[in-house]
């Protein structure tokens, strides 16, 4: 059995098919290229935590992008549900036990929250779950796979953290609540990530610059 493996989910890189709700400030290309550099900067953090990194794309990722070693997969199933069960079913099934799925919105969330969610998972029948303030959740971790989360759940709704919670103290593993987060889906959220420029990483903070001063965030 392999230890800990992080299941990064992505999105698509063509235009106009990723942080839609942007663009009622920037323009969908532009909507893009941010999102660009959140993937490069969540891949090259993620690299950092010394944990096996698994790279799940909904249409493949483009050869300019560095994943540094992560391992690339395909995202499969027709909800959002299904795809991240078929991710954690492939991982356990690759040997790992102790495993957190995490995405590529929030790009100042700090390391120390993974990591926290990893030790969350060193019992058996354990779960961890860090929500976003929009009532989802930036990660979730199990040890070992616990189906049923899953289940039945419609995703992009204000109550998806509480249902998951509820499922999880449902299923009788040892439930761990992480601090709130918050991924950056709104003009708003870019607002006030453009108010944190010193928690911004590098390739980010390029863009978040432009768009700063372009468009008076």
């Amino acid at each position: 059995m392999k230890g800990r493996a992080l299941i990064v989910f992505a999105r698509s890189l063509k235009s106009g098919q990723v942080k839609s709700r942007l663009t009622k400030l920037i323009s969908a290309q532009e909507a893009t290229d941010l999102y660009r550099m959140f993937l490069m900067d969540s891949l090259k953090q993620y690299a950092s935590l010394n944990v096996a990194v698994r790279l799940y794309m909904s249409d493949g990722i483009p050869p300019d992008i560095p994943v540094y070693g992560a391992v690339i997969r395909q995202q499969c199933g027709k909800g959002l549900g299904e795809r991240m069960r078929h991710a954690f079913q492939e991982t356990t099934a690759a040997g790992y036990r102790q495993m957190v799925i995490i995405g590529t919105d929030h790009p100042t969330l700090p390391d120390a929250f993974i990591q926290d969610a990893f030790r969350a998972l060193s019992d058996s029948s354990s779960i961890c779950i860090g929500p976003t303030e929009d009532g989802g959740y930036y990660l979730l971790g199990m040890n070992p796979f616990i189906d049923g989360l899953f289940d039945d759940m419609i995703y992009s709704r204000p109550d998806v953290f509480e249902l998951t919670l509820t499922r999880a103290y449902q299923s009788g593993a040892n439930v761990v609540q992480l601090p709130k987060w918050y991924d950056v889906d709104t003009p708003d959220d870019l607002r006030r990530l453009a108010s944190e420029e010193e928690a911004v990483p590098i390739n980010t903070l390029k863009i978040v610059k432009q768009l700063k001063a372009k468009y008076a965030l």
